[in-house]
């Protein structure tokens, strides 16, 4: 409960369908008139169809912030994965919330079914009791769906009770879908007699057989009586209307609100059956039924102009959020007026650009939101899950649901993204899968890119640096240096060239071994490194030797002092005296500068110093 409103959560697929849609509306403004409050958990990609790939977006689910929420609704038919399914249900169970499923059959759990059997069984009646059908033909579904085979034995039923005896030939599978129904139509064609009625498990198959008929000059109903099941919207668009059986959205919503508010009082494994209205139309020779046409035709054609114009700028935004420098860079380019009431949050662990989050096990405990656009604050902010959305007490008061999508890239989850919609629009509902979508393809791909200029960093510096020191490598010391001269930065100006050779290198090999004399080397690069200002370029010049050229003039007296101290640290560390010789140089930095003459100043007043060490032991 939130705000005095019971909270029920809705776990489904595809809501810009319009049914679903429909259902969705309808069962929101029951709920308000009952005190609750409604948030839909929704994957925009099927993973009946898609396959185990699609199970990071699955995590949806996982967001049910279930210590708040007071009945959970699943329709089992549209996420069409019962792992899935049960996965909900275990977890609503050991938070002891009950939940409902829609059109499943689930231990523990309460039931809203349409009795889909009853309906189809109306449509197979009245094709071969009125119309008198003698030679019937049934196309079915997919040979694994339980549906499908429901309606194959309420087909082979009717028939037999009407004296038609079935056989094999009756019988084609159209997968529930426009190409296999198509495929098979055409076989059908082959034959030498075609059946005088095809009846179809669903209204998608039923239009295409339809068209596959008319296309080859076959009439409906004249020649083929055709009928579907389901009630789509393109059922009483098409021509012929279809004859089929409406899945009502309206008797879905009284139905679950009904479950729902006697669980609320207490009640335990409710059952509630629907039974699908039957309606005839003109694919069976009966008059036609439009239902609410007109308003459909506006209502795709208006979905379908609004998705060609976003389509474009979401295909822009995507790229520019990929492309950017920063993670802030990133989520300000979100900032848009098709991302206006949403909320976008991402696992923490995306920020760790040292690792690879899509390819290796990277574990996150905390969220940040990295958009708002309830707020004007771009910085991204820490995520508690206990908000669920930043500004959910004005939600909840304007009565219009929370709909969550995961966000996803390469098979794994970086996120959720949450929309709060104040008005029923199905164009604003059916963009949400198209911005999730460009949401998690440019985080991604931020992410991804991210990494690999990481890589290619951590290459280039592998590359450049010498491995003992750290300091770079010849090779590229010479690079930088060019580099420092056409730039023209430091045109006109001193800079300081510094050549440092460990002392007795020779001895710490032979009395304390060479990994002694790997730590005294690198203890000189250090020192320097640190001694020498930033913009600075220090190389390992030869074997003990170091060399730092730095772009400007120095005080020699005070870098040697400054030098000594670290290395006496590091003496004290090692437990063996580390000292080192140094040899300086001035020049101006201009087109004339060789390299090689001060270098080789610098080595020469470096022997000296070293020379003078020597002579004074």
């Amino acid at each position: 409960m939130i705000q005095d409103k019971k909270i029920v959560a809705l776990c489904t697929y595809g809501i810009s369908d319009p049914q679903v849609f429909s259902f969705i509306t309808e069962l929101n403004d029951l709920l308000r008139k009952n005190g609750c409050f409604l948030f839909i958990y929704t994957m925009n990609t099927e993973i009946g169809n898609g396959g185990e790939f699609y199970q990071a977006e699955a995590s949806v689910y996982d967001l049910i912030p279930f210590d708040r929420t007071d009945v959970v609704v699943i329709m089992d038919e549209k996420i069409k994965s019962r792992k899935v399914v049960q996965h909900i249900i275990d977890s609503a169970n050991k938070n002891n919330v009950p939940t409902v499923v829609i059109d499943g059959e689930y231990d523990n759990s309460s039931i809203v079914k349409f009795d889909y059997a009853k309906g189809f069984e109306s449509v197979v009646r009245h094709v071969i009791e009125d119309h008198k059908v003698k030679h019937p033909h049934f196309m079915a579904g997919k040979k694994s769906s339980e549906f499908s085979t429901e309606r194959f034995e309420v087909f082979k039923k009717v028939i037999e009770e009407n004296g038609i005896k079935y056989d094999d030939s009756m019988l084609s599978y159209g997968d529930f879908w426009s190409a296999p129904s198509r495929a098979a139509t055409r076989k059908l064609l082959e034959r030498d007699e075609l059946p005088d009625a095809i009846i179809c498990a669903n209204d998608i198959m039923a239009i295409n057989v339809c068209d596959v008929l008319q296309s080859e000059g076959i009439k409906t109903p004249e020649q083929v009586i055709v009928s579907g099941f389901d009630g789509i919207d393109e059922a009483f668009l098409s021509t012929p209307g279809i004859t089929t059986a409406i899945c009502d959205s309206h008797s879905l919503a009284d139905s679950v609100l009904e479950c729902v508010m006697e669980i609320l009082s207490g009640a335990r494994n409710v059952r509630k059956w629907i039974t699908p209205k039957f309606i005839a139309n003109e694919s069976c020779g009966c008059d036609r039924v439009d239902i609410k046409s007109l308003s459909k035709v506006h209502e795709l054609n208006n979905r379908f102009y609004h998705h060609q114009d976003d389509i474009h700028i979401m295909q822009n935004l995507t790229a520019i959020m990929m492309c950017s420098q920063t993670f802030e860079e990133c989520s300000y380019h979100i900032r848009h007026s098709l991302t206006d009431n949403m909320c976008c949050v991402v696992e923490d662990a995306i920020f760790d650009v040292e690792r690879n989050f899509f390819l290796e096990d990277v574990k996150s405990t905390t969220k940040s939101i990295i958009y708002n656009s309830y707020s004007n604050e771009v910085a991204i902010s820490p995520y508690s899950e206990h908000q669920i959305v930043p500004n959910i007490g004005n939600i909840i008061k304007k009565g219009y649901p929370l709909i969550f999508n995961a966000l996803e890239y390469m098979g794994k989850s970086i996120g959720f993204v949450c929309y709060s919609f104040e008005k029923y629009n199905l164009v604003d509902w059916s963009r949400t899968p198209s911005m999730t979508n460009c949401l998690g393809m440019g985080l991604g791909g931020f992410i991804t890119l991210r990494y690999q200029d990481f890589l290619r960093e951590k290459i280039m510096s592998m590359y450049q640096s010498d491995a003992l020191t750290g300091l770079y490598n010849r090779m590229a010391f010479l690079d930088k240096f060019e580099e420092l001269k056409e730039s023209k930065t430091h045109e006109g100006q001193e800079m300081t060239i510094i050549m440092a050779d460990l002392n007795g290198l020779k001895q710490i090999n032979d009395t304390r071994g060479h990994t002694a004399g790997d730590q005294a080397i690198s203890s000189v690069a250090k020192a320097l490194k640190l001694t020498c200002p930033k913009e600075s370029l220090c190389v390992r010049y030869g074997g003990d030797e170091m060399l730092a050229l730095i772009p400007e003039k120095i005080d020699q007296s005070v870098f040697e002092k400054e030098m000594q101290k670290r290395l006496n640290e590091y003496s004290k560390k090692y437990g063996f005296t580390i000292s080192a010789s140094f040899g300086t140089y001035t020049a101006t930095m201009d087109d004339a500068l060789d390299l090689n003459k001060i270098i080789s100043i610098a080595d020469q007043e470096m022997y000296k110093m070293k020379k003078a060490k020597h002579e004074n032991k």
